[in-house]
């Protein structure tokens, strides 16, 4: 009786065709900055992108939000704000050269984020620094930061 309750059956083995750094840089929708939206073809789809531009979209992402602005944005996005809380202009180099290398080095096709330079104009900051994608070439980042 317990038997009908209850059947037994084998679980088939499942092989998985996709680690999980190829599904995460697989695709993703392709977004302007500038406008604040998606990028839409002329049927109004969005256009999706692959590979490294999924990466440097991501990245740029990143680099704009603050972190723990939002529920949604728990553990994602730089400290942008304690970092210019600083008390001098070295104090909010580190901060920025930290936040950001956490932030970056989050990524599973993140290798490396180094070479950072700062220059100052009046109280704007302008940072360039370098990030090292496992799978490409290292690509050279500025923001801006006031």
């Amino acid at each position: 009786m317990a038997e009908e309750l209850y059947p037994v059956f084998d679980i088939p083995d499942v092989e998985e065709t996709e680690t999980e750094e190829e599904e995460i840089l697989r695709s993703g929708p392709l977004f302007d900055f500038n406008t604040g939206d998606f990028v839409r073809d002329g049927q109004n789809r969005v256009i999706l992108v692959d590979g490294q531009d999924t990466f440097i979209l991501w990245v740029l992402k990143a680099l704009k939000t603050q972190q723990d602005a939002y529920r949604s944005y728990f553990d994602f996005g730089i400290d942008g704000e304690d970092a210019m809380a600083q008390p001098d202009r070295q104090a909010v180099q580190v901060a920025f050269e930290r936040t950001i290398t956490e932030a970056l080095l989050v990524h599973p096709a993140t290798e490396k984020v180094y070479g950072f330079e700062y220059e100052w104009a009046s109280d704007e900051l302008q940072i360039t620094f370098i990030v090292k994608p496992k799978d490409w070439e290292a690509m050279e980042v500025s923001m801006s930061v006031s």
